[in-house]
């Protein structure tokens, strides 16, 4: 099919590959004529898709999008990468918008943080690339996040900035999970009879390992954002293999020194396992035939949960896979429950930040894939929130394992954020980081800029059957977030 002018409605749906879903779309009769596409493809096919506001802080905002070749979808839909300019377009409120950036340098992969901005104020964003405004992701579309000025899913996007939390900044922290170091494969939900479903997606022949390349970004990425500490909430590893865990611990080294600048959470992937993969690591005492080789990289000496104190924050780390068994369950030992217990009832209001792999609420299990399937062991989670209660020095609770973005609340535990987070080995690709101040807290989630990340997650995007885009990106509030709380006892980091 060659490049030209005369665009069906369906060829343009599938070339697109993320509007179907838009009623308003669906029933225009002539899309290229609105986006312009008529003349501009005739000349260069590259068409701009995909667009995301992924992060809104007080001053600042990042965008991004991706330009394909519509001739050229596979079979999951995805356009072949095609480089393109990259424009932004800015303007206060619903004024005229101004160009603040244009680098006429070619790439598929368009990634822009807009600065200076002021806080509690509305903008309206245009992104383009090929002179065609971006087409938003259905996650931009049907999220509350940019809404369009034309009532319809095309650029431009409008936005208001929040206010900054009350008080003076002290610190940074970074929340990342399921970094799956030695994994192939992503995208695969496995069945009790060991079914994947659906397809998975893999990394391109010649390239490398796509766990490696999102891992080896992370570190570096978490600190330009101003990170002092980062914590990793689990499935580090694919399976626990010595190999796996080792390059973990290599990658998350990039950040700092372990357990001063960085600390790590078992998940249910880096169990202990049997087989050649983990024959040099140390044998579970209850079952020789494992071999827990997170044990002997990240706690060669002490137990896999723990307490630890970063400028006056109480971090306590959990172990929710405390366990034996296949991976599909989730609990805590008696010895590290009485731990939380007497960690908690020890000086009450200090504030503190707890992480573990596994969400906690009912509210978190009831709208995970599939539903009550993804938390922790109901009776041990219902005593956790009831502690924390007791506890008024908690403030938030870390999680993965649903690789997404998501907020929860529990009425057991009103005054705790509990916060999952997108896993950092796939689309969306990223972390979290929490600035903290004297009043407050803000949480944002931000995408990996590294070339060969950017390149990845784009790949990774149609993973559970397209869903992928609005099940782990999240809402706004799910991943960008101020909360005011009086967190003044805290130090200033150096």
């Amino acid at each position: 099919m060659r490049p030209c002018c005369h665009f069906t409605r369906r060829q343009l749906l599938q070339w697109g590959a993320l509007v179907a879903a838009t009623p308003v779309v669906a029933q225009l009769d002539d899309m290229p004529a609105a986006y312009g596409l008529t003349k501009a493809v005739a000349k260069n096919p590259a068409l701009p898709v995909n667009l995301e506001l992924v992060t809104l802080t007080e001053t600042s905002a990042v965008i991004t999008w991706f330009t394909g070749d519509p001739t050229r979808p596979d079979r999951f839909g995805r356009l072949a990468p095609m480089p393109a300019d990259t424009e932004v377009r800015l303007a206060v409120g619903q004024g005229r918008p101004k160009t603040i950036h244009h680098d006429t340098s070619t790439t598929p992969y368009h990634y822009v943080e807009i600065r200076g901005l002021e806080p509690g104020e509305t903008y309206t964003v245009v992104a383009k690339s090929n002179g065609i405004p971006a087409l938003p992701s259905v996650a931009t579309a049907t999220n509350p996040f940019g809404t369009s000025a034309l009532n319809v899913p095309f650029t431009p996007l409008l936005f208001t900035t929040p206010q900054p939390p009350p008080g003076k900044y002290l610190f940074s922290i970074a929340l990342c999970n399921d970094l799956h170091l030695g994994e192939k494969t992503a995208g695969l939900v496995t069945t009790q009879a060991g079914i994947g479903i659906p397809p998975g997606i893999e990394q391109l022949p010649g390239r490398r390992p796509y766990a490696e390349i999102t891992a080896a970004a992370l570190g570096s990425e978490a600190r330009q954002r101003g990170a002092h500490v980062l914590l990793a909430a689990g499935d580090v590893s694919a399976e626990a293999a010595q190999t796996d865990l080792h390059n973990a611990k290599h990658y998350l080294d990039r950040f700092g020194a372990y357990k001063s600048d960085y600390f790590v959470a078992r998940g249910n992937h880096d169990r202990p396992h049997a087989g050649d993969k983990t024959k040099g690591c140390s044998p579970l005492p209850s079952d020789k035939t494992l071999r827990d080789c997170f044990h002997d990289e990240f706690a060669p000496d002490a137990k896999t949960w723990f307490s630890a104190e970063k400028f006056g924050l109480r971090i306590i780390g959990l172990d929710t896979y405390d366990t034996t068994g296949a991976g599909k369950d989730s609990k805590m030992s008696d010895a590290q429950m009485d731990f939380v217990r007497r960690a908690l009832r020890k000086n009450r209001d200090q504030p503190t930040l707890v992480f573990g792999h596994h969400p906690v609420t009912l509210d978190s299990g009831s709208s995970s894939v599939p539903p009550l399937s993804n938390g922790m062991a109901w009776p041990q989670a219902r005593e956790l929130t009831a502690l924390y209660k007791q506890a008024p020095g908690v403030f938030l609770h870390h999680s993965g394992h649903t690789h997404r973005n998501k907020r929860s609340v529990s009425l057991a535990a009103p005054r705790v954020m509990f916060q999952e987070v997108s896993a950092t080995k796939e689309y969306p690709g990223g972390f979290m980081v929490v600035r903290v101040h004297t009043g407050g807290y803000a949480m944002n989630f931000y995408k990996l800029r590294d070339y060969a990340a950017q390149e990845w997650v784009e790949r990774s995007r149609p993973e559970y059957l397209g869903a992928a885009p609005i099940y782990t990106l999240g809402s706004a509030a799910d991943r960008n977030v101020v909360v005011k709380r009086d967190l003044s006892g805290l130090k200033r980091a150096p």
